[in-house]
């Protein structure tokens, strides 16, 4: 990702697995959590399977492509966390290839709304984090001026606020979505104006979301005027 297509730790290199177990252990003396993020998005379709050790390691296993031995690869993590007592959790790529075992796991569900409804099917417990909704590096309007991405499409404040991650989920499955998240990222980011742009008003919009019944919310959000627009792009 942007712009590093070989980024993935190799998991057939013996060290990967010492290299992993300090930074386990360095982070588990610093926070508390039951859980620790391990990431395991974006793996580039095609990754290892020009490692000659990768490929052995997937002909002993009976391994067969990237995905398949990326869910090699986290089953190992898993079980690293868990002798530490501690849980996984990553987003949702982690399901892919055969995932993991769904017991104590928590996915964050980013690239669309149903992904995190599939999870939940699969057993996985699930954040709600799709970029349609909860994506503040999202452009937040149509006009040429806005700043932000727009991979996941324009997020205006006011949908952002009325989007119910909850109400997607069929009835048997709302106790597998255990909350929702937002994510801002600040690679581009050029200036504290930018910044504040992107974040607010939606961050408290998110927030309300969370923690305010749907039919309890009776404020509005209104989209930025495109002023404020040009002046954090000045």
């Amino acid at each position: 990702m942007q712009g590093y297509p070989n980024n993935a730790l190799n998991p057939a290199v013996p060290f990967t697995y010492e290299f992993l177990g300090k930074v386990f252990d360095e982070m588990i003396d610093l926070f508390p959590s039951a859980y620790i993020h391990i990431g395991g998005d974006e793996v580039a379709k095609g990754a290892w399977l020009a490692s000659p050790l990768a490929r052995k390691l997937m002909e002993k296993e009976g391994i067969e492509g990237t995905f398949a031995l990326q869910s090699y690869f986290l089953k190992q993590v898993k079980q690293m966390l868990a002798k530490r007592g501690r849980k996984l959790a990553g987003w949702n790529e982690v399901a892919h290839g055969g995932g993991v075992d769904t017991a104590e796991t928590l996915l964050m569900a980013w690239e669309t709304p149903e992904v995190g409804i599939e999870l939940a099917r699969e057993g996985y417990d699930v954040v709600m984090t799709p970029g349609q909704a909860y994506y503040l590096d999202m452009v937040q309007g149509e006009e040429w001026q806005e700043p932000g991405a727009s991979w996941a499409g324009t997020v205006p404040p006011a949908h952002t606020y009325g989007y119910e991650a909850e109400g997607d989920f069929p009835e048997e499955l709302k106790d597998r979505m255990k909350g929702v998240q937002a994510c801002i990222w600040c690679e581009h980011y050029l200036s504290r104006g930018y910044f504040n742009r992107l974040v607010f008003p939606r961050l408290p919009a998110i927030a309300e979301a969370a923690w305010t019944p749907k039919a309890k919310r009776t404020g509005s959000v209104s989209q930025p005027s495109s002023r404020s627009a040009q002046n954090c792009n000045s």
